[in-house]
């Protein structure tokens, strides 16, 4: 049994996105392989949309997303020039099994920002059309 760990540039890596990045089809536009898209969540997160959506900590709350198998190569492009964004990771429940997988998360999270309305429209589409809860929009942003 060969235990090397594969670290090609093909190896694809577990990420769950919860914002704008959760529609196929607008990756496809950046070049992205669209790879084994499910919808997923994270227990003990919750998403909250200010000038972009942005993932927290929260005991009993459950963020809501779409998984996909990206390459390294493929989330460099997505975030080569967002330097407010880190990778985390995270046990990511795929309605079948949990799977490690990685987000990117907000190093300093503009929770003070207000919501931007045009942000907003997209992504309660996007959470419409993959039939995911609007959860994220709450009090004075529903």
């Amino acid at each position: 049994m060969d235990s090397t760990i594969e670290n090609s540039p093909h190896r694809l890596v577990e990420i769950f996105f919860y914002g704008l990045h959760m529609d196929g089809a607008s990756l496809q536009t950046k070049g992205i392989v669209i790879r084994r898209p499910r919808l997923a969540k994270i227990h003990d997160c919750k998403v909250i949309v200010r000038t972009k959506a942005i993932l927290l900590r929260e005991k009993g709350a459950t963020a809501h997303g779409m998984l996909y198998q990206l390459t390294h190569a493929e989330i460099d492009v997505l975030y080569k020039n967002q330097l407010d964004y880190r990778a985390e990771a995270f046990a990511v429940d795929d309605g079948e099994r949990i799977v490690s997988a990685i987000s990117m998360v907000h190093i300093n999270p503009p929770l003070e920002g207000a919501v931007d309305p045009v942000y907003a429209t997209k992504l309660r589409k996007i959470l419409e059309e993959s039939g995911l809860p609007a959860i994220h929009f709450t009090g004075d942003i529903q």
